[in-house]
């Protein structure tokens, strides 16, 4: 039998043909197969995510992170719309922070939550794109005695503060913030400004910074010293055992502010039991275990407060002589509730 080149091309374009052709449906049925695993991975991971509360647990312990270390910053009660798990299982967390002015909450940033398997490399980013003046410089507080020696420690000095208020217009709400000269409990501070139509939404807290432990900062000039990052008690907020019912207080008044520091006493505890190490990363300390048992111990000592209300009401507040370091925060115009 001859051979026929020609005839062996055609064998050989018909059988690399058939090749292609099976190496084709090869990759498709190996793609498909990859496709339908990768689904059934993420769909379960899905189930074992939501069951789990894994992500409910990490968005409320940020949640206590901005109410206990952001002063002019909140965030509501709602669960966040945008609580996700990759397939790297990276946890992905948004939801807006807001401010109170007067007698309403503005959304004025966004947090970006980002934890990873390894908790250690755990991100958070605040967008400050919103035109806030206290989104650039946050509100300090000033310590009335020095933790080391006891020694009286003076205020800060912020120019124009009253002199600004005088000139705004009645119809108009802000946000103040101020020391006090000594230290006093929580219920302490709401009697004192009982007198005056405002809200108050933070007070610094001391707890044992510098006597007890060494973390962070400190700043101010002269004889004067503030901590940074500031710790403070904000509105009760309570959750349940599954962090899937919430509730927030939205002020510090004479029916909530005990409330509210038993509410942090128990989400302190909450935490320690639970995943501290998390719990730690979020609100950026390593002495967590510390601030409670002061608090426990030693009992709350507030030294200011961050209010809001009508213009002229904040401005009332000039006649006390036990508040100092006063910063103006945001006005906006006339929302109050009366």
């Amino acid at each position: 039998m001859m051979w026929n080149e020609e005839k062996a091309e055609k064998i050989i374009e018909k059988y690399k043909n058939r090749f292609s052709l099976r190496l084709t449906f090869k990759i498709i049925r190996v793609t498909v197969a990859i496709f339908l695993l990768y689904s059934i991975y993420m769909i379960l991971l899905s189930i074992l995510y939501e069951a789990s509360n894994i992500g409910e647990r990490t968005e409320y312990y940020q949640k206590l992170a901005i109410d206990w270390t952001s002063p002019d910053l909140s965030i509501g009660a709602a669960r966040s719309s945008s609580n996700e798990i990759t397939p790297f299982l990276t946890q992905k967390i948004e939801f807006p922070l807001e401010k109170r002015i007067g007698s309403e909450d503005y959304v004025v940033s966004q947090l970006k939550l980002r934890k990873t398997f390894i908790t250690a490399f755990t991100h958070v980013e605040i967008e400050k794109s919103y035109p806030y003046n206290s989104m650039k410089r946050g509100f300090y507080f000033d310590l009335p005695y020095h933790p080391n020696y006891g020694s009286k420690l003076d205020g800060s000095d912020y120019p124009g503060t009253w002199n600004t208020l005088e000139k705004i217009d009645e119809g108009n709400v802000a946000e103040l913030a101020f020391s006090t000269e000594e230290y006093y409990s929580p219920k302490e501070i709401v009697q004192l400004l009982s007198p005056y139509d405002l809200d108050i939404v933070w007070m610094p807290l001391y707890m044992g910074e510098m006597k007890k432990f060494t973390e962070g900062g400190w700043g101010g000039g002269g004889n004067s010293m503030s901590l940074y990052p500031s710790w403070g008690l904000s509105g009760a907020r309570i959750t349940d055992a599954d962090f899937n019912s919430n509730s927030l207080v939205t002020k510090l008044d004479v029916n909530s502010v005990e409330e509210s520091q038993q509410a942090m006493l128990d989400n302190m505890q909450m935490m320690l039991k639970g995943n501290k190490k998390l719990a730690e990363v979020l609100l950026d300390t390593s002495h967590l275990q510390e601030r409670y048992h002061y608090l426990n111990e030693e009992g709350f000592q507030a030294y200011g407060a961050v209010v809001t209300g009508p213009v002229k009401e904040l401005l009332k507040l000039k006649e006390l002589k036990e508040i100092r370091s006063v910063q103006l925060g945001e006005i906006t115009y006339w929302n109050w509730n009366e």
